[in-house]
This record gives structure tokens, sequence and C-alpha cells, in this order.
């Protein structure tokens, strides 16, 4: 699956790589910020990181954080005084930040 580099910084983006997911959430309104905290064993104990949201479908998330983040992931976003499990699709530089692809986790089952 192929993701659009481009970010569409439109609340209702029309062309963007997270348009084709059917809905499971309530809307965000891009530009809010949010925590975003990796849920591997090296950054587990660290507490979330600041982010903002970029870009938003129902299924797909599109933030803007600090540092890397590996594809396949699975991370925590805090939004609202709610979090759900997400799982990275792509992390790509911009300037001094990342932009960081999520996609919501249906389920998350024993390693």
């Amino acid at each position: 699956m192929s993701h659009n580099r481009d970010m569409n910084t439109n609340p209702h983006p029309s062309g963007s790589a997270l348009n084709d997911r059917a809905p499971t959430v309530p809307s965000v309104t891009v530009d809010r910020f949010a925590k975003v905290k990796a849920l591997e064993p090296l950054t587990s104990t660290s507490p979330p990181s600041p982010a903002q949201v970029i870009e938003y479908s129902e299924k797909g998330v599109m933030l803007r954080v600090r540092r890397y983040i590996a594809v396949g992931t699975i991370v925590q976003l805090h939004l609202d005084g709610e979090f759900l499990l997400w799982k990275v699709f792509c992390c790509i530089p911009k300037g001094n930040s990342f932009y960081l692809g999520i996609e919501l986790v249906e389920s998350v089952s024993p390693a």
C-alpha cells in the first residue's frame, strides 16, 4: 500500500492517503495537539511526547512529532482525555520534525 507523502492540511481531505478507511472514531480538528507514546521496550517507560494532528480520518491520522518512530510500532494516541492503540505505517522526516502516519489497530494479539 502506498501513501501520499504530501500532507493535506484540509480538515476534510479529499485526495488523502487516509481517505479509504471506514469510520470508527469521532471527528478531530486538524492542528489540534495530542500526545503519542510508543509501546516498545526501550521507550515504554518514558512519558507521552507532544504531537500535532496534521491530517485526520476515522481510521488514520498524520501527526507531526519530534522524533522518529519505526514503521510497525504500536503507539498510544492521547487525545481529548482518551487514548486508542494505533500502528505506525510511515515516519517521514520534515525539517526538524517527522510526519508520523498511524492507522487504528482493530485488535492487538500477544506476540
